[in-house]
Order: structure tokens, then C-alpha cells, then sequence
């Protein structure tokens, strides 16, 4: 396995925002509240691009329909969706914060 840099930490702040593109995974690194979080930069609901989603009361807004998703969970907080958002583990190693890749 071999650590990925994402991003330097001193680089976050709450409403950060990053796609990236790794090991053909569309992924989006962001913090929200303090969180620095990596998901799968798909809607789960209609597959639209969460990058310019919104956050408000610790919930992700989807740009496409309004789906709205806790941050903590990643459940969907509207009946109209039933799946979740994918969450991959972050790795903090010096002054950065990335992913393992195997």
C-alpha cells in the first residue's frame, strides 16, 4: 500500500472544497465543521457532481435535486433517496491529509 497526498492540512477550512480524480474514482475532499471528509463526488440519488453542493446544520445539499445528506452518517435526510453517500478512509501523515492506495 502506498500513501496519496491530497492535501496539506494547514490548506483546510471549514467550506473547503477539492475534487480529485485518483485511481479512476471521482472523489471530493471536504470540511465541513471542523470534519475533513472524503466521499464519492456522485449524488447517490441521480449520479450529479457534489462538488458545488451545499452545507448547512451539518447536512450535504445535492446541486441537482436538493437531496439533502448528514455529514456524520451520510444517510440520505430526504424520503426521496434511499441510498447513502460513500465515505473512504482519510490518512493524516505529516502535514497532510490523504488515502491509501493498495
Amino acid at each position: 500500500m502506498s500513501f496519496v497526498a491530497l492535501e496539506k492540512l494547514h490548506l483546510l477550512h471549514d467550506g473547503y472544497r477539492k475534487p480529485v480524480s485518483l485511481a479512476g474514482h471521482n472523489l471530493l475532499l471536504l470540511q465541513e465543521n471542523g470534519k475533513t471528509i472524503l466521499i464519492k463526488n456522485e449524488c447517490p440519488h441521480a449520479g450529479a457532481v457534489l462538488t458545488y453542493a451545499t452545507c448547512t446544520d451539518n447536512a450535504l445539499r445535492c446541486p441537482m435535486h436538493g437531496i439533502q445528506f448528514d455529514l456524520a452518517t451520510g444517510n440520505p435526510t430526504t424520503p426521496a433517496c434511499t441510498s447513502s453517500l460513500q465515505f473512504l478512509p482519510l490518512i493524516y501523515e505529516g502535514g497532510n491529509v490523504g488515502v491509501e492506495l493498495s
